[in-house]
């Protein structure tokens, strides 16, 4: 028999919880909390695997008791999906911090929060498999440190018992590395996700400063993705955002660095090369994208990309660089997209 998965949901409106619950079949049970202090005590009583939280609160805002759910699993794996009616950059920014590991936007129909639902739940089962893995290599270490002692009461040879028991320590790192990879990249794209975007491109800069080679930063802003959204929905939007994260995988060379910067905007990080083949690259990527389709109901639906490329100079801010990326992306944008723009 297949456990149910728990399912928290945290929001004072009463009949937006309702109507989340009905969304629900009978492989979940689902409970409810009105503020912050409710959804701590019926973590603490009903162990929820998935919870749905809503950000603004009677008592407290949802970003502020993200570290306690997730402390209150005691080691379990807890999925937090944040829920608002409003979003822009500085709440996404502050959603990645707080250890989120999703947002949904109000309101949203029966088929996105199916599939948010089903996201967290492979990445669940994903993380509690890790976990019985790794508590299998650990039970597997102890019992080699339980077999070396008799081993070395009976005489047998003392390398040989440590030899092993050193193999099945190297699994349980491996495992444990499995663990920091998954929270590395963004789960629908398979690309870098923000933060280590971010932290990969401050460490590239400083890298450069050092052996004074040359560095670009490509920013892609897909074209219309709002639209499709709208009129194809999200389940079309996310197989195309997969497609281009399929389509900067295979332009970018070995040693670039590709990564999800926000909803639909992705950056690139080239190393090495000269300003031609970075447009190369970008023109590259801009053709590529718009010979990618999918077909919905009959539909073919496509999209295009408006890219900005520019050049890192010796002794500049990163926050400075990516804006003048992001600029470059913004002319390409408002001079008839589907197009690359070259930022000096």
């Amino acid at each position: 028999m297949v456990n149910k998965k728990i399912v928290l949901i945290v929001d004072e409106n009463r009949a937006f919880v309702a109507s989340v619950q009905e969304m629900l079949d009978s492989r979940y049970e689902s409970h409810a909390a009105k503020s912050a202090m409710e959804a701590l005590e019926m973590a603490e009583k009903v162990k929820p695997d998935i919870v749905f939280l809503e950000i603004i609160l009677p008592d407290k805002e949802g970003y502020e008791i993200c570290g306690q759910l997730k402390k209150s699993a005691k080691g379990r794996p807890m999925e937090i999906i944040l829920m608002s009616g409003e979003i822009n950059q500085g709440h996404l920014e502050r959603i990645i911090s707080v250890g989120a590991d999703d947002f949904i936007r109000k309101p949203f129909d029966k088929l996105e929060f199916h599939l948010r639902l089903h996201a967290a739940k492979i990445r669940l089962e994903s993380q509690e498999k890790l976990i019985r893995e790794r508590e299998f290599y650990r039970y597997a270490v102890r019992q080699e440190e339980s077999l070396s002692k008799k081993l070395l009461d009976q005489q047998f040879d003392l390398r040989e018992a440590l030899s092993s028991m050193e193999k099945n320590k190297d699994k349980l790192e491996l495992e444990n590395s499995k663990l920091l990879v998954a929270s590395r990249y963004d789960v629908l794209t398979g690309l870098l996700n923000k933060s280590s975007l971010h932290a990969r491109v401050k460490l590239e800069l400083q890298r450069v400063e050092g052996e004074e080679e040359s560095l670009y930063g490509i920013m892609i802003d897909l074209d219309h993705f709002k639209s499709i959204n709208d009129s194809y929905g999200h389940l079309v939007g996310d197989e195309l955002l997969h497609l281009v994260g399929e389509v900067l995988r295979s332009c970018t060379r070995k040693g670039d660095f590709a990564g999800r910067y926000g909803g639909d905007e992705f950056f690139i990080v080239l190393k090495g090369l000269e300003e031609a083949i970075a447009l190369q690259i970008a023109e590259r990527i801009r053709t590529t994208i718009d010979e990618i389709s999918i077909d919905s109901n009959g539909i073919e639906v496509g999209i295009t990309a408006s890219i900005g490329v520019a050049v890192y100079k010796i002794g500049e801010h990163m926050d400075d660089f990516i804006e003048k990326v992001d600029k470059a992306m913004y002319m390409a944008k408002s001079s008839g997209r589907n197009k690359v723009v070259f930022e000096p």
